[in-house]
């Protein structure tokens, strides 16, 4: 872009000869961004077509190579998601048929929290086969969190799962007011008020019923933590309730890849093979073991979970293959790391 700059100056320095005041230099330079910005638009929209011709042929062959370094690894995992998406299927079928069920509130929340984890997953699969490994570890740090959130739901059963549920009203209301707080600088209309003093007595109702501190962020959970203040309970105590806080430096390791900390920075899954300091901005076939691995245990185990409410011989089988999908992807990713650097 140095050639628009000369241009400028050029035309700056022939407006000086005329004796242009500066204020009108301002002026024109405004004029001169806004006309070369449209012009260059314009060119755009001419080559533009062939330059993403060409990015996307980049790109597909970029990531038939990646699925070919991993594939055993990938078929493998895309394998384990339909299991367990299936198994949710059938699962809630068979609930269905089977109504009676006194704890049918809970299952239904469980089972939410099961698609979401499928979901997810899915979205893992497709950023790790496209050669994002960072974004897919991200991925999975919410990945866990619905793992362990329904894992500590079903400890802690049906007035657990009710707690839960009625706590959108409160990230609801939350949501409003902060909406309506910066409606105007987001040029995007918050509800009307009326609606948002509707959500404030459901939000009232709430609080009365489920007890003091139901408003905080983990305000559903923190009764069963007495010993502590509502503030005070977050996702790292329902992490070591449900016995997964060893889990927790590849969160925080995950967590790299959502906040913008300073190893995040510098510490990228994406360049785990590359010896150089450089900046990855696209695609690497690097990285891919621990969210692989990492999103077959977590979907493992809230799969299993929702597995226990037909504890019949067809999913003791199938809670024993899932395990054993999770251990051979693992496996399988660590093996095709080792055969690459041997290679």
């Amino acid at each position: 872009m140095n050639f628009l700059t000369e241009e400028l100056n050029k035309a700056l320095a022939e407006l000086a000869l005329n004796g242009l005041a500066q204020p009108d230099n301002e002026k024109f330079i405004t004029e001169f961004a806004s006309q070369k910005a449209a012009l260059l638009r314009g060119n755009l929209n001419i080559s533009g077509v062939e330059m993403l011709k060409s990015q996307r042929n980049e790109f597909s062959e970029f990531t038939q190579l990646n699925e070919s370094r991993w594939q055993t690894g990938f078929d493998l995992l895309e394998t384990h998601i339909r299991i367990c998406i299936e198994s949710g299927v059938d699962l809630h079928r068979n609930m269905q048929n089977g109504s009676e069920n006194e704890d049918l509130f809970l299952f239904t929340v469980l089972l939410r929290h099961h698609a979401r984890a499928c979901h997810i997953s899915n979205e893992i699969l497709c950023l790790l086969k496209n050669g994002f490994s960072d974004a897919a570890h991200a991925r999975w740090r919410a990945l866990h969190e619905v793992n362990v959130t329904a894992m500590f739901i079903d400890k802690h059963g049906e007035e657990c799962a009710r707690r839960f549920d009625a706590h959108e009203i409160i990230d609801c209301y939350d949501g409003m007011k902060e909406h309506k707080k910066f409606e105007h600088r987001l040029n995007s209309k918050a509800p009307e008020q009326s609606i948002i003093d509707n959500y404030k007595i459901m939000f009232d109702a709430a609080k009365k019923e489920f007890g003091k501190g139901f408003e905080t962020h983990y305000g559903w959970a923190a009764i069963y933590f007495p010993d502590r203040t509502p503030k005070s309970v977050g996702f790292r105590a329902l992490e070591q309730d449900v016995e997964l806080e060893h889990m927790r430096p590849y969160y925080k390791m995950a967590s790299q890849n959502v906040h913008a900390g300073s190893k995040g920075t510098k510490s990228r899954l994406a360049l785990s093979e590359c010896e150089d300091d450089v900046l990855i901005v696209g695609q690497s076939s690097s990285g891919m073991c621990d969210p692989a691995h990492s999103t077959a245990l977590s979907l493992m185990q809230i799969t299993l979970t929702l597995l226990k409410f037909n504890p019949n011989i067809d999913n003791v089988v199938l809670m024993n293959l899932l395990r054993k999908y999770a251990e051979d992807i693992g496996d399988a990713f660590k093996f095709a790391l080792e055969k690459s650097n041997s290679d």
